[in-house]
C-alpha cells in the first residue's frame, strides 16, 4: 500500500511537471497544461484519501 502511494506521488509531480513546462514553451503533446494540472491534483487526491483510509485500520 505503500508503494502505491508513492507511485500516485510521483505520477502527480511527473504531471504536475509536464503541465508547467508546456505552459511556459507552448508545446502541447496531448493535453493542454490544466488537463495534467487536472491530473495531478486528482494523483495526489487519491493518495491522500488512500492513506486516510488506511490510517484508520
Amino acid at each position: 500500500m505503500k508503494n502505491l502511494l508513492w507511485l500516485l506521488i510521483i505520477l502527480g509531480v511527473l504531471a504536475f511537471l509536464g503541465g508547467a513546462v508546456m505552459a511556459f514553451t507552448g508545446k502541447h503533446l496531448v493535453l493542454t497544461p490544466q488537463g495534467y494540472w487536472r491530473g495531478a491534483m486528482g494523483f495526489w487526491m487519491l493518495a491522500a484519501t488512500l492513506k486516510l483510509v488506511s490510517a484508520e485500520k
